[in-house]
């Protein structure tokens, strides 16, 4: 009988480990939203999914599927239990049906400078150390930007447009500005895709206010496993060879 009931124990060890090693997430990701996450010829693809699948090759016993819809499905496939997680900036909006992992997988930097490479104002651009020391320069900016509204001051002359695509336009091609802030990945690649990828230019600076917003992973809440799976992709994002790994993503996209 004791026998039997070893047995019987060491079986169900067993279909829990076999239950373990087949874990599946589905994490869902932006499917217009390029170079950070796209969908092109049927393949989900971008900075995010590439960082999300390397996340979980450092956890072979899990598995993921990438889903892409527009980005406001995709948050509330999360929020409905409709996918498992997602790579986001863990707002207190998302924290209220996700838990996330405490350090951050990838930052979004718009501490940026975008411009023309011959711009007569190029040397102030390059050399400015400060807003005020880009005064009297005319900033590109997009209608409706909280984030820009928030962090650049009210003194700079702007000129405003409905969307990045327009906004390079008018910075590459019109000249009509002298620069905008943004990602260089996302300048880059749509700069690329107009045919201005020789005319783009782009510094860092680090006098923009909140210009790194951290991307951590987060599950929703109502899965069994959402804390376990948080804690272990935790222990991933602090491997220094990872950490390499984002940065070289990030590099082929810029």
């Amino acid at each position: 009988m004791k026998l039997s009931l070893f047995f019987l124990y060491v079986f169900w060890l067993f279909l829990f480990s076999v239950n373990a090693q087949a874990e599946r997430f589905t994490f869902a990701v932006a499917e217009n939203e390029a170079p950070l996450s796209y969908q092109q010829e049927g393949i989900v693809t971008g900075i995010i999914p590439e960082i999300i699948t390397l996340i979980f090759s450092y956890l072979p016993r899990h598995q993921v599927t990438l889903k892409s819809y527009p980005w406001s499905r995709a948050q509330v496939q999360v929020e409905y239990d409709k996918a498992d997680g997602f790579l986001t900036y863990p707002s207190k909006r998302r924290k209220q049906y996700s838990h996330f992992t405490s350090s951050h997988a990838y930052k979004l930097d718009f501490g940026f400078l975008i411009y023309h490479k011959n711009n007569t104002n190029r040397s102030i651009i390059e050399s400015a150390n400060s807003f005020e020391d880009l005064g009297n320069l005319k900033i590109i900016t997009q209608k409706g930007a909280e984030w820009e509204s928030d962090n650049i001051p009210e003194f700079m002359q702007k000129l405003e447009a409905n969307n990045l695509y327009t906004m390079l336009h008018w910075l590459l091609r019109r000249e009509q500005g002298d620069f905008l802030i943004a990602i260089p990945e996302q300048a880059k690649y749509l700069a690329k895709k107009f045919g201005y990828q020789h005319l783009i230019a782009y510094r860092h600076v680090d006098f923009i206010n909140d210009s790194q917003i951290p991307f951590h992973l987060g599950v929703r809440q109502s899965h069994p496993f959402a804390r376990e799976l948080t804690e272990e992709v935790d222990v991933v994002l602090k491997n220094e060879v990872f950490r390499k790994q984002v940065q070289d993503i990030v590099a082929r996209y810029r």
